[in-house]
Formats: C-alpha cells, sequence, structure tokens
C-alpha cells in the first residue's frame, strides 16, 4: 500500500471513519481497494480506487465481501468508474484502470 495514497484516503475519511455513502461509523474501521484480484489491486491503486469502509460494509453480510455484498461492490466499482469518466479519463485508460474491464 502507498503510504501516500493511504494518507490520503485517511485525511478524506476525516481520520478513517466509513466512506461507504454517509455512514461515517469508525467501527473498526479498514481501508478498502475497489479493484481487486491477483496484480489489478497494486496496479490500479489510486486514491479514487480505495475507501475506508467500517466493518459492516467491508465483512458484513451485505458489506463488500460479506455474503451478500455483490450489489455494494458493484456499486462502488460503478461509481469509481464514473469518477474516472469525469476526470476527462479516455475509455481505454478507465478500463485499465478498472482491472481490464468496464461495468454498467
Amino acid at each position: 500500500m502507498d503510504k501516500h495514497i493511504y494518507n490520503q484516503a485517511l485525511e478524506r475519511s476525516e481520520g478513517g471513519l466509513c466512506e461507504c455513502y454517509g455512514c461515517q461509523s469508525n467501527n473498526n474501521t479498514q481501508l478498502h481497494h475497489i479493484i481487486k484480484g491477483s496484480g489489478k489491486r497494486t496496479q490500479c491503486e489510486r486514491i479514487e480506487s480505495v475507501l475506508f469502509l467500517c466493518w459492516e460494509h467491508h465483512f458484513g453480510n451485505y458489506g463488500v465481501h460479506g455474503k451478500n455484498g455483490h450489489v455494494l461492490d458493484m456499486k462502488l466499482k460503478i461509481k469509481l468508474q464514473e469518477t474516472y469518466f469525469n476526470l476527462g479519463m479516455s475509455e481505454d485508460d478507465v478500463r485499465k484502470l478498472l482491472g481490464g474491464k468496464l461495468y454498467d
């Protein structure tokens, strides 16, 4: 994990509060990489692609790594994709930063 990116995310989250849709819980928050997978996590690591999540949004039943977490995981990926396009990035650049694919 790039320390500069970590510190930027920590500042953005007001000291590590959950950044998931206004939650702002401080319950065991951890930094989450929206893009994961072998080689993709580090390759695609940018300030926009990481966020602090509380335990519930990270590992809870409906958290990104939870039993029913696919919906939240996809919402975060789509939001990240929109962020990249809003920054003026090309489709090819966005695809690379998302680990090789675009999301609907």
